[in-house]
């Protein structure tokens, strides 16, 4: 099951203890519901438009993705926690697509690094790096699929990081 968002819209301003946004839902490339949250800590809005249904999509993200664990808590995957993980890539995607206008981005031996250009050409900084270096990844030169790449990186590394942490209670 490929599920997707489009039209994502996160309006920042009306965040109050949750996201505020609007989305439409794509499973298996076609549209399954529409999605919303306010912004005042409730939980997700999800309005249903094609056949399949929430109690179907979240017995196959309980069968297909893994649990997660958050501030020593173990949450089931289900849609509210797809939607929000497909969010984190989607906002995680546009700020390093922003930066590549300004730094040299990297995928080195599993980590991502940012480079400033600070005035200088980004071939002559990747030139530089690519001496003292071998088998670096320029997100500046791959494309989208880097990008992926990079995105992915830093969310298992956001993951691990959560796991990791304990309530301070």
């Amino acid at each position: 099951m490929l599920i997707e968002l489009r039209k994502l819209k996160i309006i920042k301003a009306l965040s109050d203890e949750t996201p505020c946004y609007t989305a439409e839902i794509w499973i298996d490339g076609a549209l399954a519901f529409l999605a919303s949250n306010r912004g005042h800590g409730a939980a997700d809005d999800y309005r249903q438009v094609g056949a399949l249904t929430e109690h179907a999509v979240n017995a196959w993200l309980r069968a297909h993705r893994p649990t997660r664990t958050f501030h020593g808590h173990t949450f089931e995957p289900d849609m509210e926690h797809e939607v929000a993980r497909l969010m984190d890539e989607a906002e995680q995607t546009v700020l390093l697509r922003r930066r590549l206008r300004t730094h040299v981005i990297t995928i080195e031996d599993g980590d991502v690094y940012t480079y400033p250009l600070k005035g200088r050409p980004a071939a002559a900084l990747m030139s530089a790096i690519r001496a003292r270096k071998a088998g670096v990844e320029f997100l500046n030169e791959t494309g989208a699929a880097g990008l992926r790449r990079a995105v992915q990186l830093l969310m298992a590394k956001a993951d691990l990081a959560d796991a990791d942490r304990t309530d301070p209670a």
